[in-house]
């Protein structure tokens, strides 16, 4: 949390001292709806499963988990007013490797993912002033869907392993961050963010419960007027009867 905080104070500073640009000074950039996409890292703040550990039913589970992976998410922001905006996303992230291997020599080989399916609001204390970049602070909440899939069976029991081998769980929790706008053409902007997400399950999925992770992102995002559909009612010429 020190380091989300950290950030979000370095952006909201460079968003007041950095000189701004043509870009940044359109007037109908904070009137804009907002789509696109975010890629970056997942850092790893919960539990990390253990190596191998064994299953009352017989067998056992290996495991790769490593400190970090990679994070997608897309979305979708409405702009509410120039200073406040909704958004809609979707995150998919794969924490690691997950081995079954039963009593039998067999073996079922999948993966551990995470889709953070969340609503925010965020807030851009600067408002509507002229700059370079346009920090935001972010807070909103929504499901955590984790599950383990299995990908490759073999063995006898490969069916069985690919039915009953597979898991899911699932919280509803809190996410806050923050980031900034960095407008770099009349529909497009960059976005730079960094989000905290407290995920843990009510029951333990490969192991652990504990999922809590900070995400870093950059995204590109394609900019929409909302007054789209206004221009055109106002440059509409009705043709005359002839």
């Amino acid at each position: 949390m020190r380091v989300l905080v950290g950030l979000v104070l370095s952006l909201m500073i460079a968003g007041l001292v950095v000189p701004s640009t043509s870009a940044g000074n359109s007037p109908n950039y904070m009137e804009n709806h907002q789509a696109g996409v975010r890629l970056g890292g997942w850092a790893n703040r919960g539990d990390t499963p253990p190596d191998s550990f064994n299953l009352t039913s017989g067998g056992y589970y290996t495991t790769d988990f490593g400190t970090g992976s990679f994070y997608l998410e897309g979305f979708y922001a409405w702009r509410l007013k120039a200073s406040l905006m909704a958004e809609i996303s979707l995150g998919m992230v794969t924490r690691g490797d997950v081995i079954l291997v039963e009593t039998d020599g067999g073996s079922s080989i999948g993966a551990a993912q995470i889709y953070p399916i969340l609503a925010k609001l965020k807030f851009y204390p600067l408002g509507t002033r002229p700059s370079k970049f346009f920090p935001y602070l972010l807070a909103g909440g929504g499901f955590y869907y984790g599950r383990h899939d299995i990908q490759i069976a073999t063995g006898y029991d490969a069916y069985l392993r690919q039915t009953f081998g597979e898991d899911s769980r699932t919280t509803f929790t809190y996410v806050l961050g923050g980031g900034f706008d960095w407008p770099v053409a009349s529909v497009v902007a960059l976005d730079f963010q960094a989000q905290y997400m407290p995920i843990d399950f009510s029951g333990d999925l490969i192991g652990i419960e504990n999922y809590r992770a900070l995400t870093i992102t950059v995204g590109v995002k394609y900019l929409m007027s909302k007054d789209k559909d206004n221009n055109k009612q106002r440059n509409y010429t009705p043709r005359r009867g002839r």
